[in-house]
């Protein structure tokens, strides 16, 4: 659990998640006007996504890592089926 300045918790893999999916938000956003080298414009479904992690992290840290961006669709998941209701 992660406790900010207000004492409020929220779990460490819920913070981590949301961080990664505006990052990948983000960029999603900027590349909504951008073409690739043959002339298509650049969708999601184009981009490879690769999370690095420093390698002297231990196996429980690259571990968490790995289920916080797998919730990253997840949370895209439930918030498409939230808001098409």
């Amino acid at each position: 659990m992660l406790e900010d300045d207000k004492e409020l918790k929220l779990p460490a893999i819920t913070v981590f998640s949301l961080a990664i999916k505006y990052l990948r938000d983000d960029l999603v956003n900027a590349c909504k006007y951008k073409f690739d080298e043959d002339g298509n414009k650049v969708t999601e479904d184009g981009i490879h996504w690769v999370l690095t992690v420093p390698a002297i992290w231990d196996d429980a840290a690259k571990q968490f890592m790995r289920e916080a961006a797998e919730n990253v669709s997840f949370i895209c998941l439930l918030f498409v089926l939230c808001s098409s209701s």
